[in-house]
C-alpha cells in the first residue's frame, strides 16, 4: 500500500466512523468525543505529559486509555483525542504488543501522520470544507483572509487547522502564514471578545 493509499484508506474509514457514530460537523466538539470514547471503551485521563506530548494512546488486553495533556486549549484537545481514536481503530495491536510505541513521531511518521489524516477527516471533512469556503467565496491572498473563514466556520478547528486545510486543497503555499499570531490578528480586526476582557 502507497502513502497515498494509506491516507485515503483513513479517510474512508474517519467518514465510516463519523456515520456510525451519528457526527455532525457544526455540532460536534468534546462532549461528543467522550460519548464516542464512553462506546468505544476508551478511559481518558489528564496526566501532565511532556510540553511536545498532547495525548498517548495506551492499550493492553481490554483496557484501552488516552492520556490527554490537560493545558490543551479546546481545538487542540478535539484533535488529540480524534487523532488517537485512529490509533485505537488501526493499531492497537502493534500499540499492545510494543512494536511501536506512540508519541514517537520520528520513528513511526506514516502512523502519526496517518492519525493525523483520520482526525482532520473526522472532525471536518475535506469536501465540507471545500464546499464552505465556495459558500464563502473567499480567495485567501493574506492572513486576514483566513481570519474570515475561522469566524464562518461551525466546526471546532485550530487557524492552524485550517492552513493546513488550505495548504492540502493547494489554496496557499505550505507554511504561507507560518508566524502569523492569528488569535492577535483576529482581536485587532474584530476586537478583543467580551468573555476575555477584564
Amino acid at each position: 500500500m502507497t502513502r497515498r493509499e494509506y491516507y485515503e484508506d483513513l479517510k474512508r474509514l474517519a467518514l465510516e466512523k463519523r456515520t456510525e457514530h451519528c457526527v455532525e460537523t457544526g455540532r460536534f466538539g468534546l462532549s461528543e468525543v467522550r460519548v464516542i470514547y464512553k462506546n468505544e471503551g476508551i478511559r481518558i485521563d489528564h496526566w501532565p505529559l511532556p510540553r511536545k506530548v498532547k495525548a498517548l494512546y495506551m492499550c493492553g488486553d481490554s483496557d484501552c486509555s488516552v492520556a490527554l495533556q490537560p493545558t490543551l486549549p479546546y481545538e487542540p484537545k478535539l484533535f488529540a483525542l480524534i487523532h488517537e481514536l485512529k490509533h485505537h481503530y488501526r493499531d492497537r495491536a502493534v500499540l499492545g504488543a510494543g512494536v511501536i510505541s506512540c508519541g514517537d513521531y520520528d520513528a513511526n511518521e506514516l502512523i502519526e501522520k496517518g492519525a493525523e489524516v483520520f482526525a482532520a477527516e473526522f472532525i471536518y471533512p475535506e469536501s465540507e470544507f471545500y464546499a464552505d469556503l465556495q459558500k464563502l467565496g473567499v480567495v485567501v491572498r493574506q492572513a486576514s483572509d483566513v481570519v474570515v473563514i475561522k469566524r464562518a466556520c461551525t466546526a471546532k478547528v485550530s487557524y492552524r487547522f485550517i492552513c493546513k486545510r488550505l495548504e492540502r486543497l493547494g489554496l496557499i503555499g505550505v507554511g504561507a502564514f507560518n508566524g502569523v499570531q492569528f488569535q492577535k490578528l483576529e482581536e485587532k480586526i474584530h476586537g478583543v471578545p467580551y468573555f476575555r476582557r477584564r
